[in-house]
């Protein structure tokens, strides 16, 4: 008997697990029933994004990022060899930094013409320009992030607006602490605020320098700074 009322309740549970399933089904249907035109216009959008990002990356962004790549060829050997009108402009047969810049914006090599036409500017004098170059240029690598923002510091140097310049000088120490551009870029700013006649503040920067960078030349040349500096306030 004992076994008979198990099996009894083994089907009861069954019978339940497959009535509380069908109502599981009965609910989805009813739900889908109730809301299906807004379910189908959800997974048409979801398709058409889909296939709107293949189509983008693959018929528009990869061609446009492959021309991009081909035109900037010509401008990055005329800047490695410091023909820095030549790399902004162009020769007339190959297009310069500026124009792929321009021409392919929200490319990677457009970025990286961005920023080359920023110092090809800045060594041709052209401050304001450099500025706005530098300003589009965009990246996570901190040594680039580091030589943009001490070019943009130079920039506004250039023309004098020294609060600019010390701003941009420190974000390119903080960017890149390092032996190799921090250094150069936390001396700029203490010149730059000496400069604005701060020679208090300015006296601290070189301080600063010399103790984490005694052994660079700008370390050094901080040194020999800080006892002028130090000597004039007596």
């Amino acid at each position: 008997m004992a076994k008979n009322k198990s099996t009894n309740t083994q089907k009861d549970i069954l019978e339940k697990s497959d009535e509380q399933i069908s109502q599981v089904f009965s609910d989805a249907e009813y739900f889908f029933d109730q809301y299906k035109n807004i379910i189908i216009g959800v997974i048409a959008a979801v398709i058409l994004g889909i296939g709107g990002w293949w189509a983008y990356n693959n018929l528009v962004k990869g061609p446009k990022e492959s021309k991009a790549q081909d035109a900037i060829i010509y401008a990055q050997r005329y800047f490695d060899i410091d023909s820095m009108q030549l790399a902004l402009k162009g020769d007339g047969k190959n297009i310069g930094f500026e124009a792929v810049a321009k021409k392919y914006s929200g490319t990677s090599a457009g970025n990286r013409a961005a920023f080359g036409a920023g110092v090809a500017s800045l060594k041709l004098g052209k401050y304001a320009d450099a500025v706005k170059y530098l300003e589009d240029f965009s990246t996570d690598d901190p040594i680039l992030s580091a030589r943009k923002y001490g070019c943009l510091g130079d920039a506004y140097a250039e023309q004098n607006k020294m609060d600019n310049a010390i701003e941009n000088y420190k974000k390119a120490v903080a960017a890149a602490d390092n032996e190799t551009t921090a250094p150069t870029y936390l001396y700029r700013a203490a010149l730059a605020i000496e400069q604005k006649g701060n020679k208090k503040d300015a006296l601290e920067l070189y301080k600063e320098l010399n103790t984490k960078y005694p052994n660079s030349q700008e370390g050094m040349a901080a040194e020999i700074t800080i006892a002028k500096l130090e000597a004039q306030a007596l």
